[in-house]
Order: C-alpha cells, then structure tokens, then sequence
C-alpha cells in the first residue's frame, strides 16, 4: 500500500539537513505505530522518499513523503495525522495523508514546478526586485558544475512573479489546480515585504529563489519559504491533488 504524506516543517527544524529529517520521521513513525513496509535485505529500512529535499534555512508549508505500508490497520488517515501529530515536535506536522494507487509513480519523478514566498524584510526591495524581473527580456544565471558550465534563462522558468499574493494566486489558479484554502492559512493576502515565485523543478531542472537574488545582487538577506510543490510542464498539479 502506498501513501503520500503533505507535511511543513516550520521555526528551528528550518536548520535540519536532510538526513536528519529522514531519521526524525523514521523515528516518529514507529512512535507512532504506523505499519511501515521495510526493505528486504541485511539491514532493513522503512521504505520512503521525500518528492525534494528542502535546502537547510528554508521553511516549507508543502513538503511530501511517499511511504510504503502494510496496512491502516484499524485507524483512518484522518485519525493517523493526529495519532503523528501527536508525536511530534509541533514544528514538523503532517497535514494530508493520501492513499495512493500502487502504481503511482513516486513523488521525485513526478515534480514540475514549486512555489515559494520569499521575504525581503523592505517594501522597496520587494518593488525593485519586481521591476528587475520584469524590465529584462532575459535574466540569464550560470550554473556551475564540476564538469560543465549551464545558462538558464531565469525570466522563461519562473513563469510567475509577484509581490501581490492576490496578484500571485490568480496568475497561479490559470495554470495550476492547488490547495488555495490550506495555503491561506499560511500566508497573509495583505503582508508587505514579500514575493512570490513559481519556479521549473525537477530531477532535469530544478530552478531556486536564491538564483534570481544571486543575479539581483543587492539583497543580503531573506527567509525563503516552501509552499507547495507540483506535477506536470505547463498545466501544473499539486502534489496534494494528485
């Protein structure tokens, strides 16, 4: 049995790398009694794996975990988030527990695209940002490996950018079907100081705020947070829809 778990990670976890994250639900998980399928083998492990690990210092209002199971046993999914919840930190919750089907492909491959809040601490940073994005044809970011050297052109793979959260939702609800209501519990439709960004991810392509502030050059600093992450290449869905 398969299922997909949507979870934040908040506050002080924002500084837990990713295999420690990995440990803590491992953990939690046989705290909680949760029938977790494990691999074959030697040294048996539960089976998961996270849709796209989040960078230390980020915050997240949509992260995913796919998890392999050999049953609910007598509790709900609904009942299993409180029975996790329970069990944890306050800081790392589970807010959707999905049952998925077993041939569902795992999270990672299916990633296209994620949101992200970033916040700037400065109206006026926030507007100047807006307009460099916007007054540039092309923002062009050279990514760097140990092999090669690559151009992205950052004003094709954010499709979207606002400072506007009203602005920012509606641009994002012609493209792509998501939770509005849960994000909104997070996110303050009249905050100053922020923008908003929709960025190309995957395994091939995994664009990152960082990149358009590391061209801007004038920022020092900024709180990114996670909000959603999503399938598909132009029409884009929530992990949390399907």
């Amino acid at each position: 049995m398969k299922a997909r778990l949507r979870f934040v990670k908040l506050g002080e976890m924002q500084y837990i790398g990713h295999l420690d994250l990995m440990r803590y639900f491992q953990k939690l998980f046989r705290r909680s009694g949760l029938y977790m399928s494990y691999s074959k083998g030697f040294n048996p492990h539960q089976i998961m794996s996270f849709a796209s690990p989040l960078g230390v210092g980020l915050t997240s209002i949509g992260e995913y975990l796919d998890i392999s199971l050999e049953s609910l046993g007598e509790h709900t999914e609904s009942e299993w988030i409180d029975i996790i919840n329970a069990r944890s930190n306050g800081l790392i919750l589970v807010t959707a527990f999905m049952i998925m089907p077993d041939d569902t492909k795992p999270s990672m491959s299916l990633l296209g695209a994620a949101s992200y809040r970033v916040e700037l601490f400065s109206e006026d940073a926030v507007k100047d940002v807006e307009r460099f994005f916007y007054g540039n044809e092309s923002i062009v970011y050279i990514k760097e490996t140990k092999k090669s050297k690559k151009e992205i052109d950052l004003r094709k793979e954010i499709p979207i950018l606002s400072a506007d959260y009203n602005v920012f939702s509606d641009e994002m609800s012609k493209i792509c079907i998501y939770d509005h209501d849960y994000e909104k519990k997070y996110i303050d439709a009249g905050e100053k100081g922020c923008i908003y960004m929709l960025c190309r991810a995957g395994s091939v392509l995994n664009i990152k705020p960082e990149m358009l502030f590391d061209i801007y050059g004038k920022i020092t600093g900024y709180q990114i947070m996670r909000l959603d992450m999503l399938s598909g290449e132009d029409k884009y869905v929530s992990m949390s829809v399907g």
